[in-house]
């Protein structure tokens, strides 16, 4: 038993040194993005540092000894559950780790910072050729990266493993084969509806940058927002990231003349952070203080941003705040009218800025740009074409430029290829956790009018915050609800909140 404790010991001890260099790496792309000067000078020389960080942590990861742990630990009978785990992730993340070479790891860290910067300068002039010798490079690399994972049964698949364990490309295609027509469904009686349709025109007003981050500053601690153990900053795309187990931090971007930016951002990015904030103190710098997946992860950002933040009764309570902090925008405007204005459902080009009802077909749209691109079927060069089409086809419109089209979101530039899946696998773990969550509190939305978010908040911790990665998605979301992954939900969600909304 000795040597049990010993080497279950040994092997969580390195792995919690592999997870704080993790943490260095993330607390030099949260600089990065957050204060760094943005000449090709300080680029450069960050990444160099992430890319030797990244070198120094896959050295330790593949070595030796760390083979022979967990060799040892799988000899082990009767591992208790939070052992088992450490386990179960130390051998994915050597098995993965084994088959990657140290120059590769090295050269998609100084491409991912580099791409970045690019990626900023492209989007900036609305001109995809700049970032795109940066990003064939980064396709590239992923492949490489992919074919040395070798995961099967395709490329992609091996990526999409990183963000969604086990999660193959068929399974996330026959999801988005189901909800696609639904999504198309609900939207053709949203826009055919006869009532006056929602007018976004108020969110478009002026609205001081300096009174939106305060106001953002006071709706994100209500939520609980830890300030002790986080804090909040800005950035071109907002984002989170914990640098240890006890400091977590988000960012989020102030639009001047689109309120919803900041207000839903910061919101976005909170739920992100509760969920880091809140996991058991036992498995605090080890791998499993991180979400189960990106997809449980962005289920509790999504459901803080909307299911609760895009509610009719979170605005009970916050309306009058508003209106203090821009009474001569909204003086004169009612509640009702402002729920319905950030609730309209159209057609847009920006993903970040999608409603609810359009948000999954622009994130089908990239799922099926990525995975051709990745299966090398599809030329860089050909990238700014196709999305335009495919946004034809999917929400009848065409980006007017390459800014509001293929080079909106940054996640290609640092390699993240198979990641967007994920965030429509959010809202449908969303949905299905906020059902059971309304189960055994069916008070919920009367608590959000009187501005209580501690009991949906305690709910979370309880099934899902504390549990970090012990516990895999789809093993998760049956724990909590009691059945599979199911999308009915997240559709029925949808034409209960938003039908009323256009008088359907």
């Amino acid at each position: 038993m000795v040597g049990f404790l010993s080497v279950i010991k040994e092997l969580n001890a390195r792995f919690t040194e592999l997870m704080r260099l993790n943490y260095v790496s993330t607390l030099l792309g949260w600089d990065q993005q957050v204060n760094m000067p943005k000449s090709e000078g300080a680029t450069m020389g960050r990444s160099e540092q992430i890319a030797l960080i990244e070198a120094i942590s896959h050295r330790k990861l593949i070595s030796k000894k760390t083979g022979e742990l967990i060799k040892k630990a799988e000899n082990q009978p009767n591992l208790n559950l939070i052992d088992s785990a450490i386990l179960r992730e130390a051998k994915r993340k050597y098995d993965k780790a084994i088959k990657i070479p140290i120059e590769l790891v090295t050269e998609i860290a100084k491409t991912a910072s580099l791409g970045h910067q690019a990626w900023e300068k492209s989007r900036e002039k609305s001109d995809f050729s700049i970032f795109q010798p940066y990003l064939e490079k980064m396709v590239n690399l992923q492949r490489k990266y992919a074919e040395r994972l070798d995961i099967g049964p395709t490329l992609y698949d091996s990526l999409t493993d990183i963000y969604e364990p086990e999660a193959k490309s068929e399974w996330i295609s026959n999801i988005f084969k189901e909800i696609k027509p639904k999504l198309v469904k609900i939207l053709n009686k949203l826009e055919s509806s006869d009532l006056n349709k929602p007018n976004q025109e108020i969110l478009k007003r002026k609205y001081d940058p300096e009174k939106q981050w305060k106001l953002s500053m006071e709706i994100i601690k209500k939520l609980d927002f830890d300030f002790k153990k986080g804090r909040q900053d800005k950035s071109v795309h907002p984002f989170t990231a914990s640098v240890s187990s006890m400091d977590t931090r988000i960012t989020t971007r102030i639009w001047e003349k689109y309120l919803p930016a900041c207000l839903f951002g910061s919101i976005h990015e909170c739920g992100h952070a509760l969920y880091e904030m809140g996991f058991m103190e036992e498995i605090h710098d080890t791998f499993l203080a991180d979400g189960s997946s990106l997809g449980i992860h962005e289920s509790q950002s999504r459901l803080w941003e909307n299911i609760v933040g895009r509610s009719k009764e979170f605005w009970n309570y916050w309306y009058p705040t508003l209106q203090k902090y821009f009474p001569e925008n909204l003086k004169n405007y009612p509640e009702h009218e402002f729920y319905r204005s950030i609730n309209a459902v159209k057609p847009s080009f920006i993903r970040v800025e999608a409603d609810e009802v359009t948000y999954g077909l622009h994130i089908i749209l990239r799922f099926e740009i990525e995975k051709e691109l990745i299966n090398n079927n599809l030329r860089v060069s050909e990238l700014p074409e196709l999305w335009n089409t495919k946004m034809e086809e999917l929400l009848n419109i065409i980006p007017p430029n390459d800014a509001q089209g293929v080079l909106q979101d940054v996640h290609w530039s640092g390699g993240a290829f198979g990641y967007f899946p994920t965030y429509t696998l959010g809202n449908l773990y969303a949905s299905q956790i906020y059902v059971n969550a309304l189960k055994k509190n069916p008070d919920l939305p009367d608590d959000f009018k009187n501005g209580n978010f501690n009991n949906l908040l305690n709910y979370l911790r309880e099934n899902i915050h504390q549990y970090g990665r012990i516990y895999r998605p789809l093993d998760l979301i049956k724990r909590v609800t009691g059945e599979e992954l199911n999308s009915n939900y997240f559709i029925k969600y949808l034409e209960t909140k938003f039908y009323p909304i256009y008088g359907i």
